[in-house]
């Protein structure tokens, strides 16, 4: 690794269990942005799959990247137990994390990253920029867009609004952590009440800017849900708050 740290520096954290068939785009997708630099810490979850390989094959090929890391972890811990043993690796101003299935359109970080310079010369506590999306299916066909919501504390204690990937300050990060691993659904939601609670805000941006895979593993139960609905003829804008679950310890 490179010891001199750049300006600007975005870290992205990949956790990924069992998703070989789909984390070399996801890289791709962080490789393709139009924002530089970039580090990449991929997290494998202890995976029974081809992970661990397909990581090793295309890390290498992301030359343009600032730098790559990939931590196999040899027992199952959960994202954030993975999420956890990312952090101390972080050396980012910014810092993203994206799940192995999904993928960010170039813009996304660039964006984002002006979005939330502006913002916080108004109001400082703002500390993460979240967006819309648009939903895909699990050979990447465009199905619907994904609507989150304006940013709301309160609102936030009772429903899971925010999702992964959004951009934020590292610091509002790694010192809401370490995240508690018995959480195995909701992780998302409990890691932005732990931001919160620090007294970070967020700010929604209402573009599609990442693509949200569905297929039947989903973490949270969405892509169940939404493939059946489009099965039944039911498209349109979809409020994600309504689909996914807030923190919980059941598996």
């Amino acid at each position: 690794m490179t010891s001199e740290i750049p300006a600007n520096l975005l870290t992205v954290v990949m956790p990924n269990f069992n998703y070989g068939r789909f984390i070399a785009e996801a890289i791709g997708s962080v490789a393709a942005q139009t924002h530089s630099p970039i580090e990449l810490i991929v997290v494998d979850d202890a995976s029974t799959d081809d992970s661990v390989a397909v990581v090793r094959d295309t890390l290498p090929k992301m030359t343009n990247l600032f730098s790559t890391e990939l931590l196999a972890l040899e027992q199952n811990v959960g994202k954030l137990g993975a999420l956890n043993r990312a952090l101390p690796k972080v050396r980012g101003e910014y810092f993203i994390i994206l799940d192995s299935d999904d993928l960010l359109t170039p813009e996304y970080a660039a964006r984002c990253i002006a979005e939330l310079t502006e913002a916080r010369k108004a109001d400082p506590s703002i500390g993460f920029i979240y967006t819309d999306c648009t939903l895909v299916s699990q050979a990447g066909e465009l199905l619907d867009r994904g609507k989150s919501t304006a940013f709301d504390a309160k609102l936030l204690e009772e429903f899971s609004f925010v999702p992964e990937p959004a951009l934020c300050l590292a610091r509002a990060v790694v010192e809401a952590g370490p995240f508690d691993e018995a959480i195995r659904k909701g992780t998302k939601h409990h890691k932005w009440r732990r931001m919160v609670a620090n007294g970070w805000n967020g700010q929604h941006l209402a573009e599609p800017l990442f693509y949200y895979r569905m297929h039947d593993k989903n973490l949270s139960g969405i892509g169940k849900r939404v493939i059946a609905e489009v099965e039944n003829g039911q498209r349109g804008h979809r409020i994600l708050s309504g689909y996914w679950p807030t923190q919980t310890t059941q598996r």
